[in-house]
């Protein structure tokens, strides 16, 4: 019984991580600034908010990997797809480097995918050791 209990306070922990970190609605926080800088409509924007929900389904991809590589490896390339995706929409909106519509779309689908790829690396593997 220990072992289900166990598996229920992860996925409790999980679901409160995703929820204080914000994964799910950080977008809004920048989104004004991203509009301004990039000069576009409402509409463009609400494309780029779903760009950044699309990417979300991309989750399964962290299970996947951790079918072949070690947890270090995939929670790594994680952190390091978030340095980079986080550090390209801060130079773009402070103005410091300019991209082209799409290739902000594109890193907003990955940023998206990113999100889902720690938050369910933890929770599976926390269950798979019992």
């Amino acid at each position: 019984m220990a072992g289900q209990s166990r598996k229920w306070m992860i996925l409790v922990a999980t679901i409160w991580i995703q929820a204080f970190t914000g994964t799910n609605f950080d977008f809004s926080a920048y989104s004004s600034d991203l509009k301004s800088v990039l000069g576009i409509s409402q509409v463009q924007l609400n494309y780029l908010a779903v760009a950044s929900d699309l990417g979300k389904v991309f989750g399964w991809s962290s299970g996947l990997a951790l079918m072949y590589f070690p947890l270090w490896t995939v929670l790594f390339v994680a952190a390091f797809m978030g340095f980079v995706g986080y550090g390209v929409q801060w130079l773009v909106i402070t103005n410091l480097i300019s991209l082209p519509y799409i290739m902000v779309t594109l890193n907003l689908i990955k940023q998206g995918s990113r999100y889902q790829f720690k938050e369910n690396n933890v929770s599976k593997r926390g269950q798979l050791e019992d």
